[in-house]
């Protein structure tokens, strides 16, 4: 049995913290985080528990649009990503989204092979590649959305605040991300 993937493991509500005392530190000095912040902690390690269980639904989910155009859980990242950052390049959304340039490659192709992403020559130096979201993608990312918020709608009582569940995430999502050295 191998280890867990990066991002996963095994809960225990009673293990220690993965930091020790020496670690919290205040204007360069150690601190003793305060019963609250031990809480707090707790709390975090919750809270990415949920997000990596719920995102797994969210990914299990099977889509009863037929217009939906089927993309793995990486492809979904690396069109979200391109998206948001129209004309990356493909070295760029690699080391930004920390994955091998192999399978960003393979990723990118695949998802050009199915119309969503284009790529064309930057106009100032041919020799490099951009790359761009189709109009098929932008209308099939509208449909996803739409199951998604229905199948949400679902899960959830009408008294959630979804407004201040998407404000954490957003939080999170737009905190740099932790790279390894």
């Amino acid at each position: 049995m191998g280890q867990p993937a990066r991002g996963e493991g095994v809960r225990d509500d009673d293990a220690p913290a993965e930091h020790t005392h020496s670690e919290h530190t205040h204007s360069g000095h150690a601190v003793t985080p305060s019963p609250d912040d031990r809480s707090r902690d707790k709390q975090l390690g919750e809270l990415a528990d949920r997000i990596v269980r719920v995102a797994r639904r969210i990914e299990a989910h099977r889509f009863q649009d037929s217009l939906i155009t089927p993309v793995s859980p990486l492809e979904a990242l690396f069109l979200r990503y391109v998206d948001d950052h129209p004309g990356a390049s493909p070295g760029v959304l690699a080391r930004d989204l920390m994955v091998r340039s192999s399978n960003a490659s393979a990723g990118l192709r695949s998802l050009e092979r199915k119309g969503l992403v284009t790529r064309s020559a930057d106009r100032d130096d041919a020799r490099v590649t951009r790359l761009f979201v189709t109009d098929d993608a932008r209308r099939g990312t509208a449909r996803v959305r739409v199951e998604w918020a229905h199948l949400l709608n679902e899960l959830l009582p009408p008294s959630a605040n979804v407004a201040e569940a998407l404000h954490v995430l957003e939080l999170l999502d737009d905190a740099p991300a932790e790279r390894d050295s």
